[in-house]
């Protein structure tokens, strides 16, 4: 959601998850649709505020990009209670909730983030989709961005709140992909007029650590030739 800290390539303070793009050592901006599916996790509640969010994005990952255009679901706990929503995102503007939207754990979202056109050198038409296939809820816009379509991510982040990153619930495993969700091509992403899952394209997964470097977020392997994967929940930390 808020914006990320990234450093030592594949490790990170608040993503894990994979990333796709047309190079790692000098990456093209060609990333221009991406989709995802993902199971909505449940996080144990606590007395203290936790949160763990689900989404896909495009733009982001690359030192010095401040584009990212995402969508997705969080899960959080304060008081004992439990609460799920949708949002989305343009940065550096903060997430925007979809209201009337109802987010249950367990629920089979898909989303998707498309291209539509460009409109002039910096500035594209975009249309984001959030689709709760089991509590049959839709959710669609187009607006106008910048992004910088260097890359393509399917993540699981612990947010900035109130300008500093939360704690990251426990979310147990977190399941991405069609392998899991039983929705066709998802998790699949178009890149210089190709398109086809994470494991087609370059990737890197990431792995989300504490302030000491301990692994707190840890993806799987792609399986079901290259489109799903799990994320397994560390350990509490903050």
């Amino acid at each position: 959601m808020s914006k990320y800290t990234f450093y030592f390539g594949e490790e990170s303070l608040n993503w894990a998850g994979y990333v796709v793009s047309s190079n790692f050592s000098n990456p093209e901006p060609e990333v221009t649709d991406i989709d995802g599916s993902w199971i909505v996790q449940s996080v144990k509640p606590t007395m203290f505020p936790t949160y763990s969010a689900q989404w896909i994005g495009i733009g982001g990952f690359f030192s010095g990009d401040k584009s990212l255009i995402q969508t997705g679901t969080l899960s959080y706990s304060e008081f004992g209670q439990t609460y799920y929503c949708a949002w989305y995102e343009i940065l550096p503007a903060a997430a925007t909730p979809i209201q009337n939207f109802t987010v249950k754990p367990g629920d089979t979202i898909y989303s998707s983030i498309i291209l539509l056109k460009v409109i002039n050198s910096t500035t594209q038409e975009w249309k984001i989709t959030l689709d709760d296939v089991t509590e049959h809820e839709y959710f669609s816009i187009t607006l106008n961005y910048s992004s910088s379509l260097l890359s393509g991510e399917w993540i699981e982040e612990r947010p900035e709140v109130f300008g500093h990153l939360s704690t990251l619930a426990d979310f147990g495993i977190a399941y991405y992909g069609e392998g899991y969700t039983n929705i066709a091509l998802t998790n699949y992403v178009t890149i210089d007029g190709t398109i086809g899952p994470i494991g087609a394209f370059p990737y890197e997964s990431i792995t989300m650590t504490n302030d000491i470097g301990e692994p707190i977020a840890v993806p799987g392997n792609l399986l079901y030739n290259g489109t799903s994967f799990n994320i397994t929940y560390e350990g509490l930390i903050r």
